[in-house]
């Protein structure tokens, strides 16, 4: 639950031997400090350090506000300046670990915290740190043992009591979390944050009906506690934010998903459990629960279709209920249209995310803009110019300081035809507004369901493979739309870093078998992981590739595989890398591995893009079979099976088999001339053909229909 985030240290006064001008400059520097002026406390500071740029007590102040103006590396910078003079005290030690910290130096932060506990093995605020450390590597054991040293140093320290509970929780001691939160509220009764992990300690041990009961009794003062905490500690919550409601599955599930972005599986089944229960539509009748967040996580656990539809279905009619201040209805009237283009309407999910928005500006590009004019609403707040601009002359109009009803009054104010929506997934997703409506067309570019329930969006983007039989629910779900090749726009914006990388460089052994894993750590679920490690028990000269997850992720995924009988040295993690970067160590794989219930899809595209062949399963859903779109669509039909059995099959053979992987590498190599998958124009034109179809219907006033787009060559 606490998440080891670095903290500035405390401002201290001048000591009393110290110059006049210098001890009144540093009072001035605290006083505007205490007064909110962090800017006028920052030159005042600045001043003093002009005056003795040794001191240590102008250079921690300085440091200070620097971390408060979110310039962490400059004061890191400033601290190591007066490094040797830090080192003579654990106060000081510990101030440049938290710094190190602060810039993701963890190895150093660790030796600064450590050489603080050499000068003063009782130093609590190292202990704590280096809890709050182990914690983020998934040491419990470590951290449950710092913050029981600090507790024992100072039991009447309530961060202490509070430190300890997160800590048990996290490492899923629930029933020690609970005798210990006992023992807190015994010393600090009624204490809102202890009273608020006390409700949530019981959720997270799947005991709902006391959760519940527990979550009721909270005073205000703790429910705002709550709040806070659900919305990751921010001061408020932000006005387009989901609702999360004090409920004691909602707190399991929350807390089960963000263990899963850590590889943390421990909790899949009772998660599936509770999720299923929420969705189960006589829980709330008519009344819809905002199930988003259950959307995205629900891909990877093993949840059935049609329990997927009813998450979305209820998730509408949350977002349905009537607004505080009711606007007029969308009338999708164009009576102040003054030419005859069709305007789309994009929800961009990032521009402060340069693959993104490099991919958007290459997709863009390929338009016919005498026919189309586009409009790109930003989800960031204040954009930076130099990722927007190469999405010039489109009108970009940032939204990310609106609320969803004050975002929909914007774009209604823009003469769209229709909105496409590219937040899925993302935390810039942003339902609502589509619920609302602001174009006559709406469409979410992957739904990621086969059968999207008809609501905010009239039509679901899809391919003739995700959807062989052109299955349509006329008036239960949104028209299908099946495009000849993919759905899949494999828009590239960003080349490869030169010069080409080694294996060598990239820490990988160099005669092994390299299959390629390269995902984000929730496209990994059980069943893959356990797949994969029969792979490398299968073939004991391979090793699995996995991205630089964060060192509890890691840990995670090493203790599954120990406990499948792995060596640990089949796992190889990577560097951090930038996305060129990533695109650069593609080609050192010799096969990437597609993750069987949610397909990787980006690094899947990025991978062939680099010349690296893939093997993808075939499942029921759109998340398990989009894998399959994007290789057939790459040339390598061959390259997708049909079952789990075959997928082990396969990759075992290619594995003792050398040429076989070369050979499907020179398919690839080959296949890049002509297949669809890299012909963006082409696709481009598909995609385009379907919006002239979507709006003409709709200009005629005719509902939406289900079609296929004939394909496209250039």
């Amino acid at each position: 639950m606490t998440s080891p985030e670095p903290c500035a240290a405390p401002i201290a006064d001048a000591a009393p031997d110290e110059p006049g001008e210098f001890s009144a400059l540093m009072a001035s520097g605290v006083a505007a400090h205490g007064a909110g002026d962090r800017v006028k406390a920052l030159v005042a500071f600045e001043s003093a350090r002009t005056l003795a740029p040794d001191n240590a007590h102008a250079v921690s102040a300085c440091a200070t506000l620097l971390f408060e103006l979110s310039r962490p590396s400059a004061a890191f910078k400033l601290l190591l300046g007066v490094e040797k003079l830090l080192l003579a005290d654990p106060d000081g030690a510990t101030n440049l670990a938290i710094a190190a910290s602060a810039c993701g130096q963890w190895p150093l932060a660790r030796a600064y915290f450590e050489h603080a506990l050499t000068l003063d093995a009782d130093h609590a605020p190292a202990l704590t740190q280096l809890g709050l450390m182990a914690a983020r590597e998934g040491r419990w054991a470590d951290a449950i043992g710092h913050a029981t040293g600090c507790l024992s140093l100072a039991p009447a320290n309530q961060d202490a009591w509070i430190y300890l509970a997160d800590f048990l929780m996290g490492a899923q001691r629930h029933t020690d979390a609970l005798a210990h939160l006992h023992k807190a509220l015994h010393h600090f009764p009624e204490h809102p944050q202890i009273a608020m992990r006390r409700a949530v300690a019981l959720a997270l041990a799947a005991d709902f009906e006391a959760a519940d009961q527990a979550l009721a009794a909270l005073n205000p003062e703790a429910t705002t506690v709550l709040q806070h905490f659900l919305h990751g500690g921010t001061a408020a919550q932000s006005a387009h934010a989901p609702a999360i409601e004090p409920d004691a599955r909602v707190l399991f599930s929350r807390q089960a998903f963000d263990a899963m972005e850590e590889c943390d599986w421990r909790d899949q089944e009772r998660l599936t459990a509770a999720l299923r229960e929420q969705i189960a539509t006589e829980r709330f009748p008519g009344q819809g629960r905002d199930l988003r967040l259950a959307l995205l996580f629900g891909l990877a656990l093993p949840l059935s279709e049609d329990e997927m539809t009813q998450a979305v279905q209820a998730t509408w009619t949350a977002l349905a209920r009537p607004l505080e201040k009711p606007q007029p209805p969308f009338s999708g009237k164009r009576s102040l249209r003054r030419d005859e283009h069709i305007h789309i309407g994009i929800s961009a999910h990032s521009l402060r995310d340069l693959t993104a928005t490099a991919a958007l500006t290459a997709q863009l590009a390929c338009h016919d803009h005498a026919r189309f004019v586009f409009h790109v609403y930003s989800p960031t707040p204040q954009p930076q110019e130099v990722l927007a601009e190469p999405l010039l002359p489109h009108q970009v109009v940032e939204i990310a300081h609106f609320t969803d009803e004050e975002a929909v009054r914007r774009i209604r104010l823009d003469p769209l035809d229709l909105w496409m929506d590219l937040g899925f997934g993302t935390p810039s997703w942003r339902p609502g507004i589509a619920q609302r409506r602001v174009a006559p067309v709406q469409l979410q570019q992957l739904s990621w369901q086969r059968r999207l329930p008809r609501g905010p969006y009239d039509y679901n983007l899809s391919d003739t493979f995700i959807h062989p039989d052109a299955e349509d629910f006329v008036g239960q779900c949104a028209a299908q739309v099946r495009l000849p090749h993919t759905c899949w726009l494999a828009a590239y914006g960003q080349t490869p870093a030169a010069p080409a990388l080694t294996r060598k460089d990239a820490g990988l052994p160099a005669g092994a078998l390299v299959l390629c894993a390269l995902v984000p750590p929730l496209r990994i679920d059980p069943q893959t992981f356990k797949t994969w490690m029969a792979l490398l028990l299968a073939l004991p000269d391979a090793v699995l590739w996995l991205p630089a997850y964060t060192p509890a992720a890691q840990a995670n995924l090493a203790r599954v595989a120990q406990g499948a009988g792995v060596a640990a040295r089949q796992l190889v993690f990577a560097g951090g890398a930038t996305g060129c970067d990533t695109l650069a160590l593609m080609p050192l794989g010799d096969l990437f591995l597609d993750p069987l219930r949610f397909n990787a899809n980006q690094s899947l595209t990025d991978a062939l893009q680099m010349g690296l062949p893939a093997i993808s399963c075939a499942g029921n859903s759109m998340a398990s079979r989009l894998g399959g779109s994007i290789l057939r669509a790459a040339g390598l039909p061959q390259c997708v099976v049909q079952d789990h059995a075959s997928y082990s099959a396969t990759v075992v053979a290619l594995g003792r088999d050398r040429s076989q992987l070369a050979d499907l590498r020179r398919r690839l190599q080959e296949a890049k001339a002509t297949a669809p998958l890299f012909d963006l124009q082409a696709r481009v034109k598909e995609l385009e053909a379907a919006w002239t179809f979507m709006a003409g219907r709709a200009r005629a006033g005719r509902p939406p229909e289900a079609f296929d787009v004939p394909g496209s060559r250039r």
